[in-house]
């Protein structure tokens, strides 16, 4: 997989995690999420987890920052399950979204730093 079309996959399931909390949220009363906000939190956990997958190892401050997100997007996910609260959900998805906007720049801005080759 490119890394274009990863940035593609990961931005679809953040999609869908801002969709399942607007669900929950609005009462949509959507198949498995419904109005339940675990239900809601279990599937944003793994709309997560799915998206971390399609992420790239490196290093650097950058990675560390994303890394520092991520663990707190897990925390608060995980905070969502047990406890049941909106509040905690939103902010779960609230790092998501800051995950995915955070690795997707550091994509763009890894792309204009390599320098292109000339035939």
């Amino acid at each position: 997989m490119t890394r274009v079309s990863k940035d593609l996959g990961a931005m679809v399931l953040t999609a869908l995690a801002l969709a399942v909390l607007a669900a929950t949220d609005r009462g949509w009363g959507v198949p498995l999420v419904g109005a339940s906000h675990r239900w809601a939190a279990v599937a944003v956990l793994l709309l997560g987890m799915a998206a971390c997958s399609l992420g790239s190892a490196r290093s650097g401050a950058g990675a560390w920052m994303l890394g520092a997100i991520g663990a707190v997007s897990l925390v608060l996910a995980v905070a969502a399950v047990v406890t049941g609260s909106l509040a905690a959900l939103t902010l779960a998805v609230a790092a998501f979204v800051a995950l995915w906007v955070g690795s997707t720049l550091r994509h763009m801005l890894a792309v204009t730093r390599t320098p292109h080759a000339t035939a």
